[in-house]
């Protein structure tokens, strides 16, 4: 397959997938992304400015994939193969401004800002040499998708790619299994402890009937342990 085959194929297979995430459709599979969207994004406004991480695991792509049953099948297993070995995170630097955002840092500025560490351990971002042409071509279509769909904040985003997966083919980042994740973008720190509660059945408090993240042992109000339906 050609590259420009490819590219316009990754473009129509991306731009289904985040038209699911900024979906308002009432379905169990779409309000499962959303979760999913809500628990790995974090924006902290800190003196004037705006910082903004989104992590997006592999089950964030699965998970777009099941909630768009019309993406051909071609065009899944292009996304979720070729994504297969990368931790992406979308980063956001700037101030706010009356027609959007100003002062928007760059790439290259936001990298040199950034420390990911996975269970205490620092990874850093791949070169782009090293990232499967396949896997560049469906990322080189997240910026101008999102600008399409979230105007100036979603063109300010910038994707940068982490391995998922060690030397050896084992997962260094699984949000669906314990660990935990620290991202510092400037002062801000961000920290997911794992595994993401999206991702688990609801964990219910007999005694009330409340329903609870998946990753929630105790009822945070009243202390009673939770269980399950």
């Amino acid at each position: 397959m050609r590259m420009e085959s490819k590219s316009g194929f990754g473009s129509r297979a991306m731009a289904a997938l985040l038209m699911v995430t900024a979906s308002g459709v009432s379905t169990s599979a779409v309000a499962g992304v959303q979760d999913l969207v809500r628990e790995t994004q974090r924006t902290a406004d800190t003196n004037g400015q705006i910082t903004m991480v989104w992590w997006m695991p592999q089950q964030f792509w699965q998970a777009s994939m099941d909630a768009n049953p019309a993406t051909p099948a071609e065009a899944r297993a292009m996304v979720l193969n070729g994504l297969a070995d990368y931790t992406v995170i979308a980063m956001l630097r700037a101030k706010p401004g009356a027609t959007g955002v100003t002062d928007v840092q760059s790439k290259a500025e936001l990298i040199k800002n950034a420390r990911v560490e996975v269970s205490g351990t620092v990874i850093e971002p791949l070169a782009p040499e090293v990232i499967s042409p396949v896997a560049q071509v469906l990322l080189s279509q997240l910026k101008p998708a999102m600008a399409s769909m979230a105007g100036a904040v979603g063109g300010a985003m910038e994707f940068v790619v982490y391995p998922a997966k060690s030397a050896d083919g084992k997962p260094l980042l699984d949000a669906a299994q314990n660990g935990t994740l620290k991202i510092t973008l400037y002062e801000d720190t961000f920290t997911w402890r794992l595994p993401l509660g999206s991702l688990l059945p609801a964990r219910i408090d007999k005694k009330s009937g409340e329903e609870f993240p998946g990753n929630y042992q105790f009822n945070p109000f009243t202390g009673d342990k939770l269980g399950t339906r």
